[in-house]
Parts: C-alpha cells; structure tokens; sequence
C-alpha cells in the first residue's frame, strides 16, 4: 500500500488602480456571499486621484523620459504609489496548494521618507511578485503585482496560476518601485492532480505532512516549526488550530511577553498575528513550504461556539469583559478578518458565514479534509459556569453533561456535516487509498482520572457516532483523524460503539 508520512505595471486610470488592488485576494471578504465584509477598493482607489506632478509641472524638469506605470518606468515622480521603499517584515509564506495554482502572502510595510514620513491613506503600496523552478527565478511562470494599503495591515496574498501538478516552486515579492528592494526567496509546492496514481503522487516517495497545534507565543519557544522546516523533508504543513492565543501572558520563565491585551479588535488581533510571525522558526517554516490552516477556538476567544465563547457573548456582560467592550459577535468578525488577512488560505465559495472547512485531493493518494469543530454551528459547550460541578448549597450544575448523548446535538452543523459525508463517499469512489481529517479536537473517547472533556468529542458523542457508523456502513476504510487541543500526544484505534458508562465529571 502506498504511503503517505503523517509527521505590476502601473497605469494612471482609475479603473487600472482598482484591478490591482483587487489583485490582492486580502481586500475581500472573507465571506463570498456576504460582500459588505469586503474592503471597498473602488473607494480606495478614488483616494488616489489627485494629479501626479507629472500632470501639473513641466516634464522637462524630471530627468526620467517614460511616464510612470508604462513598460520600463519609473515610478520616482508618482504620488500615486509609495515610492520610499517597503519593508517585507514578515518574510513569505504560501498556502492552500492545487495541483495547478497557490496561495503566496508576505506583508510589505512603507519604509519612511528622509524626512521621516509614511505614506498616509491616499497612497498604496505596489508590489511584484514572480514564481518558478529554479531558485534565481530566471524564467518565471507565473508573475504580476497588486497593491496594499493600510486598510489591510499592508499585508499581500495573491494567488499564483497556470502551475504543473506535484512541482516544486519557488517564489519571490519586490518592490514595484525599486527592484532592489526584494522578500526572501520562499519555497512551496502543487500537489498531483486529481487521477494521479497513488504510487506516482510525489514522484513515487512517501508524501510527508508536518502536523502542529497549539502554538502559544509566551509559552515557549517555537522550535518544533524550526526542526520540521530545517530537519525534515515535510511537503506540507498542516496546523489544527490554536495558531495564535488571545489571552495576554508575560513569557513566565522565557520572558517573551505577548504585545497589547485580551485580543478583541482588529487592532488586537492584527497585532497578536504581527507578533506571533516575528518567531524566527515560524517565518522560516511558512518561507519552506505551503501550509493548510484551519482556526480554532484561541483565533477569536477560549471554548468557542456558534453563540460565544467562555467570556464573551453577545449579552450585556460578555460585551463587557475587555476595555473595548466588544460583544461576540464584534470578536468574532475581527479575528476572522485578521486571520484571512495574515494567513495564506484560500476563501471558500459558499453561502455560509464562517466556512473554513474544504477538501484536498491529493491524486489518488489522499483526500485531506480540514474541519471546522469549533465555529461553524456548533452546539453549546463547556464553557466553564455551565459545566458539571458541585456547588456548596446546591446540586450539581449539569447542563452540558446532560447534553452529550442528546441525538441531535451537533459539533459541526448540519451543512458541515453532509459534507463530510459525501466527501468521505466520493473519496472511497474515486478511489482515493487515504482519508484525512484535520480538525481541532480530540475525537477519541478519553477519560483522564474519572474526567471527561466535553468541549471535546465527548461532549457530542450522536455526532461521533454518526460519523463513525456512516464509515462502518459504508465500509470506508482507511480513514485517519487529526485533533489539535490537547497539548498531549495520542494515539487512538477508533471503534464504534462508545461505551455511554464512567460519565461522571
């Protein structure tokens, strides 16, 4: 059986600066059928329509020939982008590959004038981007250039077409105005195309996939990042969640604090992000590979659900927890925002807010399938005060205890959940050896000195079983589940069915 390793020219019109602020995929909403959560680049651009000195003083007084934005200009004399310089402060990173486009982001910050000036709203910042086989990017197979701006946290993601299935790349951003100024040189990859066959994927070697979770920036070091990017030969990386924490923390005994507070805004979450991606592990891992995301409860807040989190709700108190006084809601759309901003994943077309989850067809090889557990329509759990627990004066509080067996009780949503479904079944018909899920929590059945986790799978065991009878029945085989949040190691041989006894808390 095969194997698979589980470890820009610039134009003066309007329309023209529009189309290239639209080049740049971290403009829109994160929401495809809900565009009023997108950056108006339309607006934008109209910032941008004072006269360039070009049209108001004497040509003869510039040295350059060309008017800027054609064939071999220079953009020294337009206002109409920053021409100081930038400052890739982030390095690179890619993400979501296809067998035949990428995902490629980096963030490109103005640099100050002499005079110690930034750009204000009215000027973008261009950038170019070119992505090839060999190293020096000496014949590019795929190029162009987008700007950014402020509105975005000057943050780039692009997406790269036109690839070869199951090839290596590598990619490059520089700065329209001044081509010296250039990014790191990242490395990523496409996967095989679809009817591929298994033993042909990845040139005939085991396909590797770097798994994480739970990365807390104040907590430790990031050195698993750096080993996987420096001491393995992972294809791709895959996180499970828990990408950035929201809670504030002082580095106990590393002493690397985190910046600003309990995260709330976009402000805080951009900031956190910024923070988390100055990691030098981290920026090398992203420079190394692609990477296949999905968020979790720490994106926006702890023990997150379809109507809050453990201290924030869209009542008059969870609205209150935090300086900023944001409800759940507010939260919610924020880290969302951030996330889509910072990170290199693709939107998902459909006509559900949240929708993170989607399929990977790896050849023939693998299908891997990245979950939403946490955000997207998921039931009430535990989020502490309604959690099973005795009370000096009363008896036990078992709200979310009393919930685990309920049969219509769902982690995932109804949507999510059918489509897992019929993606586990066409993945078995067109004869895929490998099933995938990655997802955020622990699904196994785990008891630990008498105590359940039920923000876990156990706290929704209709809903495992569902899926675990729907594999049985189907005799789907083959099916592998990841789970982030446990900060343990686990290995599990899942059968069905779970034993209903020992649900004491």
């Amino acid at each position: 059986m095969w194997r698979f390793i589980v470890s820009l020219f610039f134009f003066a019109g309007a329309s023209a600066i529009v189309d290239k602020l639209d080049k740049n995929l971290a403009f829109r909403s994160p929401f495809f059928d809900e565009p009023q959560f997108a950056h108006d680049t339309a607006a934008i651009s109209r910032r941008n329509t004072q006269p360039a000195r070009r049209d108001t003083v004497d040509a003869a007084q510039f040295k350059d020939e060309p008017y800027p934005g054609f064939f071999t200009s220079d953009f020294s004399n337009a206002i109409s982008i920053w021409s100081s310089g930038v400052n890739f402060t982030h390095s690179v990173a890619s993400g979501d590959p296809f067998d035949t486009s990428i995902i490629l982001w980096t963030r490109a910050e103005p640099l100050p004038t002499s005079s110690g000036q930034l750009p204000d709203q009215s000027v973008p910042v261009c950038v170019s981007f070119k992505i090839g086989t060999t190293q020096d990017l000496g014949s590019p197979v795929d190029s162009g250039e987008a700007f950014t701006t402020y509105d975005i946290d000057f943050t780039v993601k692009v997406e790269a077409t036109g690839l070869k299935p199951d090839t290596k790349y590598f990619f490059q951003f520089v700065d329209c105005t001044n081509p010296t100024i250039a990014s790191p040189v990242g490395m990523t990859r496409t996967v095989a195309s679809i009817n591929t066959p298994a033993e042909q994927v990845n040139g005939g070697k085991p396909l590797t996939l770097a798994v994480f979770s739970c990365s807390q920036f104040q907590a430790g070091w990031f050195n698993a990042y750096g080993f996987a990017a420096h001491n393995t030969t992972a294809d791709i990386f895959v996180h499970l969640g828990d990408y950035i924490y929201e809670t504030p923390g002082n580095g106990a005994h590393i002493g690397r604090a985190v910046l600003g507070r309990e995260l709330a805004t976009i402000h805080d979450y951009r900031q956190r992000l910024g923070q988390y991606r100055t990691d030098p592990d981290l920026q090398f891992a992203h420079q190394s590979a692609p990477w296949i995301t999905v968020w979790v409860c720490h994106i926006i807040a702890n023990n997150g659900w379809k109507a809050g989190t453990s201290d924030s709700n869209d009542s008059t108190a969870g609205c209150t927890f935090s300086p900023s006084g944001a409800c759940f809601t507010d939260r919610k759309l924020a880290g969302v925002r951030a996330y889509h901003e910072w990170m290199p994943i693709r939107q998902v077309d459909a006509g559900d807010q949240l929708r993170i989850w989607r399929n990977f067809q790896i050849g023939k090889l693998v299908d891997l399938s990245m979950l939403d557990t946490r955000n997207y329509n998921r039931d009430l759990t535990d989020l502490g005060y309604n959690h099973a627990r005795k009370h000096p004066s009363s008896s036990p509080c078992v709200v979310v205890v009393s919930l685990a067996d309920e049969s219509r009780r769902s982690l995932m949503g109804a949507n999510q959940e059918k489509w897992l479904m019929d993606t586990l079944d066409q993945s078995k018909s067109r004869g895929a050896v490998w099933r995938v899920l990655g997802q955020q929590i622990v699904f196994t059945q785990l008891i630990q000195e008498g105590s359940i986790d039920f923000d876990a799978w156990d706290g929704y065991r209709e809903n495992r079983n569902r899926i675990l009878d729907h594999l049985y029945n189907n005799k789907i085989d083959n099916t592998i589940v990841l789970s982030g949040d446990s900060h343990a190691n686990w290995v599990s041989d899942l059968a069905r069915k779970y034993t209903r006894s020992n649900t004491r808390d």
